[in-house]
């Protein structure tokens, strides 16, 4: 007799039974969430397309430019340091791009999700584009406030060793290692609240119409309470994603790392060796890459959906016993 399997998503659960439930809610609707969200897949890998060339191609380039003319004419071109400036901006708004692509295309996927926290199911999109605006917005909103709370303690930090070198020069590397320890209690603190973090984001998009920031302030503490879990869902599914990861991006990296080696042996006088379509060829195989890449991704997202159910449910469980001793 088959074994059933109890995909609903609110119930308590172990990490383990997270894992492996995610995996499977993901693998038998796979095809009703590639039909929701391919189009807008395919925006975010061509963004990723767009960016990776800029990288492995033009950022070499530039980096050879400045170099010959350091060690030819024992300074730099204003222009030259133009352009590589400018390529740096482009390449922030590039990734800028390709964070809100991939956050629209992964809104189409929490809202089958988030029908099926509602109904049980994930019915198929009666259309190849099936988008859901309010979901799109909520989605672009919440990845991005998120990105801003952690951003907001390395800016911190920023601003106190400005001042600190601004009122006593070489303040910083005259205590590199209170320096070093700093940096390292910062990436502490962003270690510890990335995970609580992503619980809150995933209650903020699935409970509409509730605000971020009071989301924020009412779930945070339920995250930390639920660190380790967290943690050991984020930790493993990040690992499973890395690996396949890093096999499916392979060919890109070559190409990146061709680029380099290329650009690198005209300081030795070397000829290029790069054919013309290299870049076009760049281009094609940043775009394919990232586009499988997407989806493989997407299972964290799956798996960040259970455990909200999961944490959801235990604290609704402990609201019941604190009830019952009273």
């Amino acid at each position: 007799m088959e074994k059933t399997h109890d995909l609903t998503l609110m119930k308590a659960r172990s990490y383990r039974s997270i894992l492996a439930e995610g995996y499977r809610l993901y693998n038998e609707n796979f095809r009703k969430l590639f039909k929701a969200s391919w189009i807008l897949a395919i925006v975010y890998a061509l963004c990723c397309g767009a960016l990776g060339t800029l990288t492995a191609i033009k950022i070499p380039e530039l980096t050879l430019a400045l170099m010959h003319q350091l060690t030819s004419t024992q300074g730099f071109f204003a222009e030259t340091a133009k352009t590589y400036a400018l390529t740096i901006f482009g390449i922030i708004g590039l990734l800028l791009l390709a964070i809100a692509a991939m956050s629209m295309a992964s809104a189409t996927i929490l809202n089958k999700l988030k029908e099926h926290k509602d109904t049980g199911t994930i019915s198929t999109p009666p259309h190849w584009l099936t988008t859901s605006p309010a979901m799109m917005g909520r989605s672009l909103k919440g990845v991005f406030l998120t990105i801003l709370v952690l951003i907001i303690p390395m800016v911190l930090f920023a601003v106190l060793m400005a001042i600190a070198e601004s009122v006593s020069p070489q303040a910083i590397m005259g205590h590199l290692t209170t320096f070093l320890a700093a940096l390292c209690v910062v990436c502490i603190i962003l270690f510890i609240l990335v995970h609580p973090l992503m619980y809150v984001l995933m209650k903020y998009l699935m409970e509409a119409p509730c605000k971020y920031w009071k989301t924020l302030r009412a779930s945070f503490g339920c995250g930390m309470r639920h660190w380790g879990s967290l943690f050991l869902v984020f930790f493993l599914s990040m690992l499973f994603v890395q690996l396949l990861g890093l096999i499916i991006m392979l060919p890109a990296h070559i190409l990146n790392y061709a680029n380099q080696q290329a650009h690198t042996g005209l300081l030795i006088g070397d000829p290029l060796g790069m054919p013309s379509y290299m870049p076009a060829l760049t281009f094609a195989t940043f775009t394919l890459c990232c586009f499988i890449e997407f989806y493989v991704s997407q299972v964290m997202l799956v798996h960040n959906y259970y455990i909200y159910g999961s944490i959801e449910t235990k604290e609704l469980e402990r609201e019941q016993q604190k009830q019952n001793i009273r």
